[in-house]
């Protein structure tokens, strides 16, 4: 049986879907178990669940129509850029700030007191708080393995956006 038989959009977008969820319930438990996230990682942890909008809005769309485009270019972006942002962080935590900047406020707080550019701009910079590894497993960081997935829905976006030609 062929892998296009059986593995259709909407079967593809239910499993990136479904993903999401686990992916999201397990960073809800790493926090309730002590591991806090940095203002990068709610970033990343934002991007996620807009790629779950984005996969559930596959699941309901006609797989043939236009729309079924859009969803799959929009969820390619979003997951690069969730890539980009993992990226950042890997590399903090490999490469640390030697300025001693902290990220130190949450990004709720940084949201509500200072302007947009300036917010993603404390939060790339990173910080020792951004630049820590609060959880590993299998030697990987949790920002290694929010870019793998990341790297996983980003292929899993361009093959549903060159399936549809």
């Amino acid at each position: 049986m062929n892998m296009m038989t059986w593995l259709t959009p909407r079967l593809t977008y239910l499993l990136g879907f479904i993903a999401v969820c686990a992916l999201l319930g397990m960073a809800a438990y790493l926090q309730a178990h002590g591991v806090n996230p940095c203002p990068l990682c709610m970033l990343q942890r934002m991007t996620v669940a807009l790629l779950g909008v984005m996969f559930f809005f596959g699941i309901v769309i006609n797989p043939t129509s236009f729309a079924s485009r859009l969803v799959a270019l929009l969820s390619f972006l979003i997951a690069l850029t969730g890539a980009l942002l993992a990226g950042r962080q890997v590399w903090l935590q490999h490469y640390p700030p030697q300025n001693g900047a902290d990220c130190g406020a949450s990004l709720e707080y940084m949201m509500q007191v200072l302007p947009l550019d300036q917010v993603l701009k404390k939060v790339l910079i990173g910080g020792t708080e951004c630049s820590q590894i609060g959880w590993e497993f299998l030697g990987v960081s949790l920002a290694g393995w929010s870019l793998l997935w990341f790297a996983l829905f980003a292929g899993m976006s361009l093959f549903q956006l060159f399936r549809s030609r």
